[in-house]
C-alpha cells in the first residue's frame, strides 16, 4: 500500500490488463524483457520479466495481492516486492496498460476521452508546431518497396559508401569554391526554389523510411505534414517497425530519410563539381544544403522525436524513452516540491540510468527549442510575430502551469499533494532565485571585436579618368609624400587640352581683329567666350596633372590588389592604394547598441584590448578617445567581415537595399546584419610600435554594476521595445 491516504489500495484492487495489448518476448545482452504493444494506442513499451509475469496475471479477477503471491511462486527472489508492484500498478494505470473499475466506468472513459479531445485541440492552437495527418500510404509505399525494396541490402550499402565518400572528397576539395559562389551568394530570391529543393527532399526522406519499414514487413499506416514555424515537413507513421526482433533493422528503418539525404547531396555536390554556372549549378547547390541542413538541425538531435531519437531509443532498446524520462522528471520534480516517493523507471540497470539522464536532458532542450522558436517566430514574421510567440508559449507552458495549479488545490484519485512541503520547498526556491538573481553580479565585461588600423589612413583616389599605363609602387614600399605611385593615361584628356589651346591662340586672334575694325560688339562677345576657353583649360591642365598620382604623406604603401589594377580603366573616385605610417596606429571597435550607453557614461576609461596571436595573459592597454554618435551598418575595416574570417555576420548590401537607395559605389558593398556603434581606441606609444595594421580581436572594459536580474530584464525589455517598433512602429 501507497502511504498516501488518498492512493489506491492497490494489494486489493482488481485489474485487468487490456485485451489490445501485445507481448513479445526479446532477449538481449543475456537478459529477458517484453515488449508490450497497445495496438489500439499505437504505443510501445517495454517491461522486465517480473513486471511482464505481474500484468499477465492481471485479469480483472484476481486482486493485485493474489497476483503478487502467484508471481513470488513463480519468479522466487526475483519476484517484485509490495512497493515495486505499487508503483507498476499506478504506472499501468497511467499509460492506460490495464483498466480499473473507475477507467472502465462510462464517467471515466468520458473523462478520458475529453482528455484526450484538449490535447488535440491544444497542439491544433499551437501556431508554432501544426500536424497534419493526411492518407494511409501504405499502398503507395508497397509499390516504391517493389521497385526500390532491393537497395536495402549489401548492394545498395556498397553503392551509398562509394557515392558519399566521392561526394565527400569532392566537397572538401571545393569546400571554400561552394561557401563563397553559393552560400555567401544567397538572396532572399533564392527562397522559393530552396523550398522546392527542401519539399521535395523531404518527401523523398519520408518515403525511404517508409520502404525500408516495409521492406523487413512492417506497415506504413500514416503520411501527413507537419508545419514547423510554417515550413511544411512530411512525416509518416513507421511505429509498426518496433516489432521487428532485429533492433538494427528498427534502426535502420529510422535512420533510411537521413542515409537517402545524404546520399542525394553527394550527388548533388558531384554535378554542382563538374558543372559550369548556370541554372544546374544553382539547382544543385541548393540541394546540396537543402539535404544538410534540416538534417544536422533536427533529424539527428536525438533529443527530439524526430528520427536521432528513435535510433537511440532502439539501440538502448528503450521504447518510449522520451515519455519514460518525462515521467522520471515529473517524478522527481514531485519530490522536491511535495515530498512524494521518487517513481523510478520501470527499466532496470544501466538503463533506467540513461531514461533518468536522458530526461533532464530532453527536458533542458525543451526549454531552449520552446524558447528558440517563439524567438525566431517573434523576428521571422513582420507585424505578427510576437503574438504568434506569445501564442505558442501561453499553450507549451501556461497549460502546464494551469494543470500544476489544479493538482496543488484538488490533488488526483491516486494521490494527494503535500501542501505545507510544497510551501517550505517553493519559498526556498524563491528565496535562492531572487538571492542569485540580485545578489549575482551581472556579467563584469563589456566586450566588441576590434581592428588595429592606421591612424591616419590616407586613401589614394584617381582623380581623373585613365588607364592605369605604369604603377611605380609595390604593397608595403615605404614612400615619401610626393613620390610618384601611378602614371594614368588618357589620350582624349590630352587631346582635348591640345584643342583648347588652339582655340584660344585662334581667339586671340580675333579679338585683334576686332580691335583694328573697331567691331566693338563682336569683341566683346569673344573676350566672353575666350574667358571661359581659359577656365577650361585651366581645369584641364589640373586634371592632366592629377595623371600622376603623388603620395600624400609619408609611409607604407597597402595595395594588395595592385597588380590586378595595371591597364585597367579607372574612374574619378576609384580607390587605387592606400598610405599609412607603422607605428601610428589606433584601434576600432564596433559595439553593440545596447553596450553604447554604459560605454559613453565611461567614456574616459580604460580599455583593454586581447590581440590575436599574442599570449593569453598579455593585454594592450587604450583609452577610448571618441564614440561615433549613431550606430552604422558598414564596416570600417574588411577584418570585421566573416566572409573574411571576421567575427561579425554580414550580407551583400544588394541583397537588402533597392537599387533606388543604394549609392553607386556600394554595388559590391557587405554590410552588417545588425548595425553597430563604432568606437576609436587611442593606443600607448609603445603598443602602437608592436602593432601592425589588420589585427584583430576583443576590447574589454571590465566593471559594469549591475545585478545580474536587472541585466536581464532589461535586455529582456529591450528585445520586446525593439520588436514592438519593428513590426508595429512602438
Amino acid at each position: 500500500m501507497l502511504p498516501n491516504e488518498q492512493t489506491l489500495q492497490f494489494s486489493q484492487a482488481k485489474l485487468k490488463a487490456k485485451d489490445s495489448l501485445r507481448f513479445t518476448m526479446r532477449r538481449s545482452g543475456g537478459e529477458v524483457w517484453y515488449m508490450v504493444e497497445d495496438e489500439i494506442a499505437g504505443k510501445f513499451f517495454q517491461i522486465g520479466l517480473p513486471q511482464y509475469t505481474l500484468l499477465s496475471l492481471l485479469n480483472g479477477k484476481r486482486t493485485v495481492n493474489d497476483a503478487m503471491m502467484k508471481t513470488a511462486t513463480l519468479l522466487r527472489q526475483n519476484a517484485l516486492d509490495e512497493q515495486e508492484a505499487a508503483n507498476l500498478c499506478k504506472w499501468t494505470i497511467e499509460s492506460g496498460l490495464v483498466e480499473t473499475e473507475l477507467s472502465s466506468s462510462s464517467s471515466r472513459r468520458a473523462e478520458a476521452a475529453e482528455k484526450e479531445l484538449m490535447r488535440k485541440t491544444v497542439s491544433w492552437l499551437n501556431p508554432i508546431s501544426l500536424k497534419f495527418p493526411i492518407f494511409n500510404p501504405d499502398a503507395l509505399v508497397t509499390t516504391a518497396n517493389h521497385f526500390l525494396g532491393w537497395l536495402v541490402s549489401p548492394v545498395g550499402a556498397l553503392i551509398w559508401m562509394v557515392v558519399v565518400m566521392w561526394g565527400g572528397f569532392t566537397f572538401l576539395t571545393n569546400a571554400s569554391e561552394f561557401v563563397n559562389r553559393r552560400v555567401s551568394s544567397f538572396s532572399p530570391d533564392d527562397i522559393l526554389w530552396f523550398a522546392v529543393a527542401w519539399l521535395v527532399l523531404k518527401l523523398m526522406h519520408e518515403l525511404a523510411h517508409g520502404v525500408v519499414c516495409k521492406r523487413f514487413g512492417g506497415r506504413v499506416t500514416s503520411f501527413g505534414i507537419l508545419l514547423l514555424l510554417f515550413i511544411p515537413l512530411p512525416f509518416v507513421d513507421v511505429t509498426s517497425s518496433w516489432r521487428f526482433a532485429n533492433k538494427w533493422y528498427r534502426i535502420l528503418t529510422s535512420a533510411a530519410g537521413m542515409l537517402v539525404e545524404v546520399f542525394i547531396a553527394a550527388i548533388a555536390c558531384l554535378i554542382w563539381a563538374e558543372s559550369s554556372p548556370g541554372p544546374l549549378q544553382y539547382h544543385a547547390g541548393n540541394v546540396m544544403v537543402a539535404a544538410t541542413l534540416h538534417t544536422l538541425l533536427f533529424n539527428a538531435n536525438p533529443l527530439m522525436k524526430f528520427d536521432g531519437y528513435y535510433m537511440l531509443s532502439d539501440w538502448l532498446e528503450i521504447p518510449n524513452l522520451s515519455d519514460h524520462g518525462r515521467t522520471y522528471v515529473k517524478s522527481a520534480f514531485k519530490r522536491m516540491y511535495f515530498g512524494n516517493e521518487i517513481k523510478q523507471p520501470v527499466e532496470n540497470g544501466w538503463r533506467s540510468t540513461a531514461v533518468k539522464i536522458y530526461g533532464f536532458l530532453a527536458i533542458a532542450w525543451f526549454f531552449l527549442i520552446s524558447i528558440g522558436l517563439s524567438l525566431a517566430a517573434s523576428s521571422l514574421f513582420e507585424g505578427f510575430g510576437l503574438l504568434i510567440a506569445v501564442v505558442g508559449l501561453t499553450l507549451w507552458f501556461g497549460l502546464p502551469i494551469v494543470k500544476f495549479i489544479k493538482y496543488l488545490a484538488t490533488g488526483t484519485k491516486l494521490e494527494a499533494p503535500n501542501r505545507q512541503w510544497f510551501a517550505v520547498a517553493a519559498s526556498l526556491t524563491c528565496v535562492l532565485l531572487v538571492g542569485f538573481l540580485f545578489l549575482c553580479p551581472s556579467p563584469t565585461v563589456v566586450s566588441a571585436p576590434v581592428v588595429i588600423d592606421y591612424e591616419p589612413l590616407s586613401i589614394v583616389r584617381a582623380e581623373a579618368p585613365g588607364f592605369a599605363n605604369q604603377i611605380h609602387v609595390t604593397n608595403g614600399q615605404t614612400v615619401q609624400k610626393g613620390d610618384l605611385l601611378v602614371t594614368l593615361e588618357n589620350p582624349d584628356l590630352l587631346s582635348e587640352l591640345k584643342s583648347v589651346e588652339v582655340d584660344i591662340r585662334i581667339s586671340k586672334l580675333r579679338i585683334n581683329a576686332y580691335l583694328e575694325s573697331e567691331d566693338i560688339s563682336s569683341l566683346q562677345l569673344e573676350r566672353e567666350l575666350l574667358a571661359s576657353k581659359v577656365q577650361r583649360s585651366a581645369e584641364l591642365r589640373a586634371l592632366v596633372s592629377t595623371l600622376e598620382v603623388r603620395a600624400p604623406q609619408d609611409g607604407n604603401v597597402l595595395g594588395l590588389d595592385l597588380a590586378t589594377k595595371q591597364e585597367t580603366y579607372l574612374q574619378p573616385g576609384d580607390e587605387i592604394l592606400s598610405i599609412g605610417k607603422h607605428g601610428e596606429v589606433q584601434g576600432i571597435a564596433l559595439a553593440r547598441q545596447q553596450d553604447v550607453q554604459w560605454l559613453r557614461d565611461h567614456e574616459d576609461g580604460r580599455v583593454y584590448l586581447k590581440i590575436w596571436g599574442r599570449s593569453e595573459s598579455q593585454f594592450v592597454d587604450g583609452e577610448i578617445s571618441q564614440i561615433d554618435p549613431r550606430a552604422r551598418d558598414d564596416m570600417p575595416h574588411d577584418a570585421f567581415a566573416a566572409s573574411n574570417g571576421g567575427p561579425l555576420a554580414v550580407v551583400p548590401r544588394e541583397q537588402v537595399e533597392s537599387v533606388d537607395h543604394r549609392a553607386k559605389d556600394d554595388e559590391d558593398d557587405l554590410m552588417l546584419t545588425q548595425p553597430r556603434v563604432p568606437i576609436e581606441i587611442r593606443l600607448s606609444a609603445s603598443d602602437a610600435q608592436t602593432l601592425w595594421a589588420g589585427q584583430t580581436g576583443l576590447m574589454y572594459l571590465r566593471g559594469r554594476e549591475e545585478s545580474l536580474g536587472g541585466y536581464l530584464g532589461s535586455n529582456f525589455m529591450r528585445f520586446i521595445r525593439h520588436n514592438n517598433y519593428r513590426t508595429h512602429g512602438l
